[in-house]
């Protein structure tokens, strides 16, 4: 295959391989949205149930109270009984569920109101009716006030469930709106993933038919070795050698080539290996006829494909940093501090880094994630020190009513509180991408985990000044705190 169209199917794969990325994103936004939108509208329709269903509660009490009146069979009572063990519970769900679908919370107290005296009134007919006789039982309901609250109630009801309607349709509109984007982005997703599998289809068939033409070449080779005389015999075994390296190379190349277009359409981070796995073997192949124009553009694009690949692992480890259930139990943050430093022994050790604690309290959070939370902020302020200077790195942790609030503070470059927001976004690097390593996530993975703990995160610095990072974790009162020496450094 030429080197010209090789580059051209290189850049075509990089090209796809941004957009499948960039599509897996929008789809996952958009499926998430589609989500909370088809909760809402259930949220809506279940009020409606509910609310119907305690009107029909309120009518069989009432009709159950008549049968009562008119017959004096206490049966008839069951459903005016139902209603007052029932009811309570029936308006604890309606006030949850109107909570969330913005029901005025003035017509709920005027529901309530009105339920609570019908249901006295359906009890005091019931009562007169028992004690003193029917005729006062039937005074009582002459006065029509059972009826007046019966048809307020009703009005109220009609009112609600009429605006509630209302969301219901509006909620529908757009769950369908949502779920026809979804769709859309779900088939320009499988056209991408086909046209991947095409292409690699493609490039197959063209690495099958060159690793034939090499066989072709050997066989002839191997017809005139034999014609050659005795003294070039060992020369004749060494290009065969050669050969043979070269054929079982094309080989290899053509089993990644057809495993690569099995997984394509199953892991998104397959893609990015296969590019650089190619460019190493275009280099490996063609080496030999490349101008260092030709060889440079290929390190750049092994280098945009390892650096793409990192990113979707960052995406990954960012979005596992605050969706991951967290596995909570009491721990010493003076533990979970010397776990950090032990993974960050070799920067401390080639920096000279100087780090002090003191006392830490006890907490209750996940090691794991708070050990990644020390580590990453740790690591900041040794990878951001003074060009010779020794690092010096002060931790420490206070209580502020019901969190505790620790401190990590340096004497490093520092930065312009100005950008105080833009440090925490994902991606997001104050210094050129070449001054320091890193892909300007980890204070974006810090600010996830502990806001996860149900904690906050924040900086105070200034250039050249150094920084101090705080960030806080409720104190669990039942937590009793540890002790530690006076001061401890590493």
């Amino acid at each position: 295959m030429k080197p010209v169209l090789i580059a051209r199917a290189q850049r075509f794969l990089i090209g796809t391989a941004l957009l499948s990325v960039v599509l897996v994103l929008f789809a996952y936004k958009t499926s998430t949205e589609h989500v909370d939108s088809v909760a809402q509208t259930l949220s809506t329709a279940t009020f409606l149930q509910r609310v119907d269903e305690l009107f029909s509660a309120i009518q069989d009490a009432e009709t159950g109270q008549r049968g009562y009146l008119l017959t004096g069979r206490r049966a008839y009572l069951v459903p005016f009984l139902n209603a007052q063990q029932e009811l309570p519970g029936r308006f604890r769900e309606i006030d949850k569920l109107a909570a969330q679908n913005g029901v005025p919370q003035s017509q709920l107290n005027q529901l309530h109101a009105l339920v609570e005296e019908k249901l006295q009134e359906l009890e005091k007919t019931v009562r007169l009716e028992a004690q003193t006789g029917h005729q006062a039982a039937l005074a009582e309901v002459e006065t029509d006030r059972g009826h007046r609250l019966m048809e307020q109630i009703r009005t109220i009801v009609r009112s609600m469930k009429e605006s509630q309607q209302r969301t219901f349709q509006d909620r529908v509109r757009t769950q369908q709106r949502r779920q026809r984007l979804l769709d859309t982005v779900l088939i320009c997703a499988i056209g991408v993933t086909l046209l991947f599998l095409f292409l690699a289809s493609q490039l197959s068939s063209r690495f099958a038919d060159e690793q034939a033409a090499v066989e072709r070449e050997i066989r002839r080779l191997n017809v005139g070795l034999e014609n050659r005389v005795q003294a070039r015999t060992a020369e004749l075994e060494a290009s065969a050698a050669e050969l043979k390296r070269r054929s079982s190379e094309l080989e290899k190349s053509n089993a990644d080539l057809t495993q690569f277009a099995y997984v394509a359409s199953h892991d998104l981070q397959e893609p990015l290996r296969m590019v650089g796995s190619y460019m190493g073997l275009l280099e490996k192949r063609y080496g030999p006829v490349l101008d260092e124009r030709a060889k440079m553009y290929i390190q750049f694009a092994l280098q945009g494909a390892a650096r793409m690949q990192t990113l979707i692992n960052d995406l990954l480890q960012y979005s596992r940093a605050g969706t991951q259930p967290l596995q909570k139990r009491t721990v010493s943050s003076a533990e979970v501090v010397q776990t950090a430093l032990k993974n960050l022994e070799l920067a401390i050790r080639e920096s000279s880094a100087d780090i002090h604690y003191g006392w830490l309290p006890a907490v209750h959070a996940d090691p794991t994630k708070l050990t990644q939370v020390f580590q990453n902020l740790i690591g900041n302020s040794i990878k951001f020190h003074k060009p010779g200077q020794k690092p010096e790195i002060d931790i420490r942790a206070e209580r502020a009513n019901n969190e505790w609030i620790f401190s990590i503070s340096d004497n490093g470059i520092g930065f312009d509180t100005a950008y105080q927001d833009r440090i925490y976004e994902i991606f997001q690097r104050l210094h050129g991408a070449g001054e320091y390593t890193g892909n300007g996530i980890g204070l974006a993975i810090c600010r996830r985990i502990v806001e996860h703990h149900g904690g906050r995160l924040w900086a105070e610095s200034a250039v050249g000044a150094g920084a101090v990072f705080h960030f806080s974790l409720p104190a669990d009162v039942t937590v009793p705190p540890s002790a530690k020496v006076a001061d401890s450094s590493a």
